[in-house]
């Protein structure tokens, strides 16, 4: 009987290098500097609806409502982070404020972030200046029921702002 044997070459194993990386960024902060402000309103016996534009921050009437003068004014923010930073911003497109002193409520429709006399939406790719610095302001359409209630209305909306 003939034996046979079988020597196997050794393997060769390959390597290679990865690198391994991490950057730990600033976090991003965000600066009210203004609230949105619809100002005073009559409200009438129809419905109607008051305006704050984002790009200028006129605020304008329409339907059954009169603006009643007082100080109205887009809601404006500074955003800071790392130089040339790209971030992207959100807000909501719809609002609900609340009485004071009741149960009424009215909504605002139409949010929209804007800079520079132009208007983005409720959402915009932004890239953060050579000094880490961006400016955004916010508006939108108050919608005034028939006959609304008197009194204070007051609520809040939360503008988020990431890492792109």
């Amino acid at each position: 009987m003939a034996g046979f044997a079988v020597i196997a070459n050794p393997a060769h194993a390959q390597t290679s290098d990865a690198d391994a990386d991490a950057r730990i960024l600033e976090p991003l902060s965000v600066y009210k500097i203004a609230d949105l402000d619809f100002g005073n309103i009559i409200a009438g016996p129809a419905a109607g609806t008051v305006f704050i534009d984002t790009r200028n921050g006129n605020r304008t009437a329409a339907g059954g409502v009169t603006l009643g003068g007082g100080t109205s004014s887009r809601a404006d923010f500074l955003i800071n982070g790392p130089v040339n930073q790209i971030v992207r911003i959100s807000i909501p497109s719809t609002v609900t404020i609340n009485r004071t002193t009741g149960s009424d409520s009215m909504r605002i429709d139409r949010m929209a972030i804007g800079n520079a006399n132009r208007n983005f939406g409720s959402s915009v790719r932004a890239r953060l200046s050579r000094t880490g610095v961006f400016s955004i302001t916010v508006g939108g359409r108050l919608l005034v029921n028939a006959n609304q209630p008197t009194g204070e209305y007051t609520g809040t909306f939360v503008m988020t702002v990431i890492y792109e």
